[in-house]
């Protein structure tokens, strides 16, 4: 019980689950989205979502927000969160659901991520300037605002920074070349990830004990888009992370093609796992990933 908010009646669920849903999104509570919780309400009404969760990173706060602006627009909510956390060594996204309202744990998280980002940042920015890019970083400052500069924000400055015009590591994501079809994130993905030059090692909480939160708090904790995390042999690494807690799989991913899908598919009805379907929508960041974009197959609900 109050788990899971119903913003409608529950004789009209069924028919409107097999509409659409979508349980992976992000609000302004998030340090790299756009929209507040009262417009992704309203989007997802005129998506006709049935059923959504917002999925901030480390932070929890869009909860109250989303429920009241879910039963304003006809949807049901499902509170949600997206926990950055460490395994064997490399970082995951750990989505968590259905958690109490009124839980206050994931403050704690919060609090800790900020912290760890702050002092990250200016280590980011110095990498950045060793690979030759010129950045305003009061202009990134001023444009984060109360929230941590984010790395989509760095390269939105460092592209558009005349300084950079000729700068020749920026061609794939100028116009019509290679990886400009989402610039700001495959920015983030190509210099800040795993191994790549400008990455920043963070010592992130535990998934064990982000698991054993979420489910301690009434939750069930769903490993998100392994498809973008792991290339190789997903399943083995999902395998090792179910004693850890993982109960779920998010198998309807924007990042998942329809291969991987079917795999992770049958792999959650063989380990008798939650499936999960949801976009990661941001907003400009992600710009051609849409709200409710990423659907499961009506067999699969």
């Amino acid at each position: 019980p109050g788990h899971i908010v119903p913003a409608v009646p529950e004789y009209q669920l069924k028919e409107k689950m097999m509409k659409r849903i979508d349980l992976h999104m992000h609000s302004v509570y998030s340090d790299d989205a756009d929209f507040p919780v009262s417009d992704l309400l309203t989007m997802a009404k005129a998506a006709n979502l049935a059923v959504l969760a917002i999925t901030d990173h480390n932070s929890a706060r869009s909860v109250e927000e989303a429920i009241h602006y879910g039963n304003e627009n006809a949807v049901r909510v499902m509170t949600g969160i997206e926990i950055d956390c460490s395994f064997a060594g490399n970082n995951y996204h750990l989505l968590g659901y259905g958690f109490r309202r009124d839980c206050r744990d994931f403050d704690v998280v919060e609090q800790n991520f900020h912290h760890l980002e702050s002092v990250a940042t200016p280590l980011k920015l110095a990498k950045l300037r060793a690979l030759g890019f010129q950045l305003d970083v009061d202009r990134l400052y001023a444009l984060a605002g109360d929230r941590v500069p984010q790395e989509e924000q760095m390269a939105e400055l460092i592209l558009e920074d005349a300084r950079n015009a000729n700068h020749e590591l920026l061609l794939p994501y100028r116009a019509g070349n290679s990886r400009s079809d989402m610039p700001l994130i495959n920015f983030f993905w190509d210099f800040f990830g795993r191994d790549k030059p400008c990455h920043v090692k963070v010592e992130l909480p535990p998934m064990a004990e982000m698991a054993s939160m979420i489910i301690d708090n009434g939750g069930i904790p769903v490993i998100a888009h392994i498809g973008a995390n792991v290339k190789e042999k997903p399943l083995s690494v999902i395998e090792q992370m179910l004693p850890l807690g993982v109960q779920g799989v998010e198998v309807f991913s924007s990042y998942h093609d329809e291969a991987l899908r079917r795999e992770l598919y049958q792999f959650t009805l063989d380990k008798a796992l939650l499936a999960t379907s949801g976009s990661d929508f941001h907003g400009k960041n992600k710009p051609t990933i849409k709200m409710g974009s990423s659907q499961p197959w009506a067999a699969a609900l």
